[in-house]
């Protein structure tokens, strides 16, 4: 997939009078498929194909990437068939030509894509003819990759620097863009400057850019002494930052921010087919394999994505890859999942595939699917609270009443007693000075006068009434 081209050229000297041109071309050597079987996943949320490895070094590889064929979709594309450089720590994974190959940064099955690092471009003088240069380049027509345009920047660095980049496009053939890069000393420069023109340029690179071809246009012999080296790159956005040391020093961006080489971002797909229409049989060479997972089709060239369904996560192209999203317990385990899986003032409730906020006694729903809220409002419960507070109020007055009503009448009982002699009586009893006499309750005489039955009487006389 990625050539690389050495060229040392002395005294060279260019055929136009005061320009020197340098045209550099890319062409990839392209390996032929060979022939695998879709993996099926194991139990759990397995990436890798089962019985292989799922990193390499600190890069997790998941299916239909693989380290070595037999763990690797190889009947989708031979590419999918990693490296992985254990002469480095820790190991890297490397796709492409083993002499030549680009290491990877991250493989991204939701987004579709790969971030790798790709080796500079560039040309040095080391006078205003003499020069050497190093080229690297690709044909990406057969295999699962294309630069991603929304990602990458073709990027520019250098004084009086046109740099042009010419490639094919799949579906609109022969492609052409550039960006021209000025200034007359370091000094005209800033430092972590934008790259718009003056001493980097950038310009975006289109959809579906299978080859690709980069062109150094420069103006002749008085900006080497400065400017000695002059760098071309597909970069991701935001990778490169403006330093004048970029143009002081001879190849001091490569060893230096560029030894491991340009960040590039490039997307993949299943590029050899499509998704099945609706009712259609799949094909047997259907990557989609897991249930509850669904086809999407590529944003950048030709083929399609797979993906799991809403509220299952995993790998899509394993035998039952996508699993389970339990909401419910990652709810529990961390506080920023309350946000993303809301259950306010509800029972959470894990379901296949999905979750439910069951509402506790006394709620109900609150309209928004997730959540619930009191069977009262605000103002309704204002109200029950003051009427409970008045009422309590109210009962504690009607306590505390009877409690002083039932002391006076005691005391008022107590005086009476005094009054009538009855401690005098009482202290005769003990003294035995007369005889015992039985004082009844009030209840004993109802119940031995028939509840005071004029048909008892028997006599009466003074303030007294005798029955019998």
């Amino acid at each position: 997939m990625w050539c690389l081209h050495t060229c040392n050229m002395a005294n060279w000297h260019p055929t136009m009078a005061g320009a020197s041109t340098v045209m550099v071309i890319f062409i990839a050597s392209i390996f032929c498929p060979a022939v695998g079987t879709l993996a099926r996943a194991s139990s759990g949320h397995s990436m890798s194909s089962p019985a292989c490895p799922d990193k390499c070094g600190d890069v997790s590889i998941p299916y239909p990437f693989g380290i070595g064929a037999h763990c690797a979709a190889i009947s989708l594309n031979s590419y999918f068939n990693l490296d992985c450089d254990s002469t480095v720590d820790p190991p890297r994974p490397t796709v492409g030509d083993p002499n030549v190959a680009a290491e990877i940064a991250d493989i991204s099955l939701k987004n579709g894509e790969m971030h790798l690092y790709s080796p500079v471009n560039h040309i040095c003088f080391t006078s205003n003819t003499t020069f050497t240069k190093f080229t690297t380049g690709y044909d990406l027509k057969h295999t699962p990759f294309l630069p991603s345009p929304s990602h990458n920047r073709f990027t520019v660095i250098g004084s009086n620097t046109l740099g042009l980049i010419t490639g094919y496009k799949e579906t609109a053939g022969q492609y052409v863009t550039g960006c021209y890069s000025n200034c007359e000393g370091i000094n005209n420069t800033s430092e972590g400057a934008p790259c718009n023109g003056m001493g980097c340029c950038e310009v975006a690179i289109p959809t579906n850019l299978t080859s690709l071809e980069i062109k150094f246009e420069m103006t002749q012999s008085r900006v080497w002494s400065f400017n000695p080296c002059f760098y071309a790159m597909v970069a991701e956005v935001g990778w490169y930052t403006f330093r004048q040391q970029d143009l002081a020093d001879t190849l001091g961006f490569i060893d230096g921010r560029a030894k491991r080489g340009a960040a590039v971002v490039v997307d993949w797909a299943i590029r050899n087919g499509s998704c099945p229409e609706k009712g259609k049989d799949t094909p047997t060479d259907y990557a989609c394999i897991s249930t509850n997972s669904y086809c999407m089709a590529a944003n950048n060239g030709p083929g399609y994505l797979c993906q799991c369904s809403g509220g299952y996560e995993g790998n899509p192209y394993l035998l039952n890859g996508c699993q389970d999203i339990d909401e419910c317990t990652l709810r529990k385990q961390d506080p920023k999942y309350e946000d993303l899986y809301p259950c306010r003032q509800g029972v959470c409730n894990n379901t296949p595939g999905n979750y439910s906020c069951i509402c506790k006694r006394g709620t109900r729903p609150d309209g928004t699917k997730f959540g619930c809220r009191s069977l009262l409002s605000s103002d309704q419960k204002l109200v029950i609270g003051l009427s409970i507070s008045a009422t309590s109020v109210m009962t504690l007055a009607c306590l505390l009443l009877m409690q002083s009503q039932i002391k006076r009448h005691k005391r008022e009982k107590d005086e009476y007693f005094r009054q009538n002699g009855g401690l005098k009586l009482y202290d005769e009893m003990r003294s035995k000075q007369v005889d015992t006499i039985r004082i009844l309750t009030e209840k004993e005489i109802k119940r031995a006068t028939d509840n005071y039955n004029e048909d008892r009487v028997i006599g009466c006389g003074g303030l007294q009434r005798n029955f019998g």
